[in-house]
């Protein structure tokens, strides 16, 4: 038993290739953002270690590493001279 494809039959089966594809990517895709927000969420329930909030002490004593860093900018007068 032969088939013959005609032009309307592979039309048909192109077609039904083309939305089959279609529809498994938009399944995969589906299922990557499900993950990606039971993943999000796991990460903000979980308890954030210590460690990783405060910064490495360089050269600092105890003492001073829990009083925060702060920079004043002490603006300069520029006068120019007129020719």
């Amino acid at each position: 038993m032969q088939l013959k494809l005609t032009g309307q039959s592979s039309g048909a089966i192109v077609a039904a290739i083309v939305v089959g594809v279609i529809i498994i990517f938009t399944v995969v895709l589906l299922m990557l953002k499900m993950y990606n927000r039971r993943m999000r969420a796991k990460r903000e329930l979980e308890p954030t270690s210590t460690k990783a909030k405060t910064p490495p002490t360089l050269g600092q004593n105890s003492t001073n590493a829990n009083q925060p860093t702060t920079v004043t900018i002490i603006p300069v007068d520029i006068h120019m001279q007129n020719r």
